[in-house]
């Protein structure tokens, strides 16, 4: 980013919070500051251990200084402009959760569709924070970041004092981390009768998930799942036999691919090499020193070992119980039975937790924001020194309207020209911002100003 760049920024940046009403966050003469500044970038140098005494001192810093981002800590403390953490002590922090693009599964093609996923990976954290944790719609505070996602802020006395180890075991829970099938179900009893000659062993309970046990409409984790299972049944039976099997495949190999993947990869690479040599199934088995149900999974995984006719026997077992009311009430009562599909029972309920669980990063969660209770977070009305849009703070009604890439965009349609740099990579080459969509080349292109923007402040590109 040369000077004249970093010059046209900062003179927009400046017209923004000159003209805008900057509100201060929640207590924020507690909370520590912290500060990019245009004359360092592309270095990232944070300014931190501010503190300010009122909102227009905050302001006055802001409007004058004209950041190129601007954090407040996640933490309230007794001196937040100490130079030292220990210094400022400590006093509690909200609880926060940053959900970015970056950190999901699925591949995006563009920035909206990358933008759309993290919304729905939002929703689903608001769904656990309400209905698992109980916690109000008025003490959630969700924030668009002005980048790649969305920061959810909770401000309740209960998570106030909550230490980091604490704040990692919500991140475990909303993620599913450690999440197995007999930490969610009662497993089902028999009785055995002696009829004499042979003794007869009849179900007594069924496998039963213990969310339900009291009768009632279940929670947590176990309603999700047996809604998960009444869907993917409903599924299953509702489309023809192709895409039946199709997905039943699909759910197969992924449960056994987690089945498998502690197993190291020369092992793994072995296995399928003999297998490749024509070896006997229970040859390879007995050579590795492995239980046969493991080198058949590893066959199934890697397209080894054909599961088709397999699959279709499933199939038929689980649409016998789809298309029985009966069975679908009991499973709304959380009362599993699932006679005619062996391990497809588990191998649901794994992709159950992959589908319901939340993924903020790490492993399935940005840990280092979550559980670190000294944390900084973007200021909400700010601005996003890596895009040019704007951090801002919504209700969860507003969440659910909100369009990032119109709603968040503060600058003019008024065209000015950029020059873009050399290698130009794929995700810079489209920008897609207010329902309009420009595709630009290397060299000078002429855009509407908040697309350049936009581009200048992905270093994409320079003010020409």
């Amino acid at each position: 980013m040369n000077f004249r760049t970093k010059n046209y920024l900062r003179k927009r940046f400046q017209d923004y919070y000159n003209n805008s009403d900057l509100t201060m966050p929640h207590d924020f003469i507690r909370r520590e500051w912290g500060f990019i500044l245009f004359d360092q970038m592309p270095e990232i140098v944070m300014r931190r251990h501010k503190a300010f005494s009122s909102a227009g001192e905050a302001v006055e810093y802001i409007r004058g200084m004209v950041p190129a981002h601007v954090y407040h800590s996640a933490a309230y403390y007794e001196y937040p402009g100490a130079g030292t953490m220990k210094e400022k002590k400590w006093q509690g922090a909200d609880l926060i959760f940053d959900l970015d693009a970056d950190h999901l599964p699925q591949k995006a093609r563009s920035y909206a569709e990358m933008l759309a996923n993290v919304k729905a990976e939002t929703m689903k954290l608001l769904d656990f924070l309400l209905d698992d944790f109980g916690f109000t719609e008025d003490v959630i505070s969700i924030v668009f970041s002005g980048g790649r996602g969305y920061h959810i802020h909770v401000r309740d006395p209960k998570v106030l004092l909550l230490e980091s180890a604490e704040r990692r075991e919500i991140v475990d829970y909303v993620g599913g981390t450690g999440l197995k099938t007999e930490f969610l179900f009662k497993s089902e009893k028999h009785k055995v009768y002696d009829t004499g000659k042979f003794k007869k062993k009849e179900l007594d309970t069924p496998r039963r998930i213990i969310s339900f046990e009291d009768g009632g409409e279940g929670f947590g984790w176990g309603k999700r799942i047996s809604n998960y299972i009444i869907h993917f049944l409903k599924d299953i039976s509702n489309n023809d036999e192709v895409y039946g099997i199709n997905k039943t495949i699909h759910l197969i190999k992924n449960y056994k691919k987690s089945q498998i993947q502690k197993i190291p990869d020369n092992i793994v690479k072995r296995i399928i090499q003999m297998q490749k040599d024509n070896m006997g199934f229970e040859q390879i088995a007995n050579e590795i020193g492995m239980p046969k149900e493991k080198v058949r999974d590893i066959l199934i995984v890697n397209d080894l070992w054909d599961i088709r006719r397999e699959t279709i026997g499933k199939l038929k077992g689980m649409k016998k119980i789809a298309q029985s009311a009966e069975g679908l009430e009991m499973i709304e009562k959380g009362i599993i039975d699932f006679p005619y599909v062996t391990y497809m029972f588990d191998a649901i309920v794994y992709d159950a937790i992959e589908e319901n669980s939340v993924h903020l990063g790490g492993s399935h969660t940005d840990e280092p924001v979550t559980a670190d209770i000294k944390r900084l977070i973007r200021m909400p009305l700010s601005l996003h020194g890596g895009s040019g849009m704007k951090v801002v703070p919504l209700t969860i009604p507003e969440f659910k309207k909100f369009e990032p890439l119109k709603d968040a965009v503060v600058f003019e349609d008024r065209e000015i020209e950029i020059d873009v740099l050399p290698p130009l990579k794929p995700q810079n080459s489209k920008v897609e911002m207010k329902g309009k969509s420009f595709t630009v080349s290397e060299g000078i292109n002429t855009l509407p100003e908040y697309a350049a923007i936009y581009l200048m402040c992905r270093g994409a590109a320079e003010y020409a």
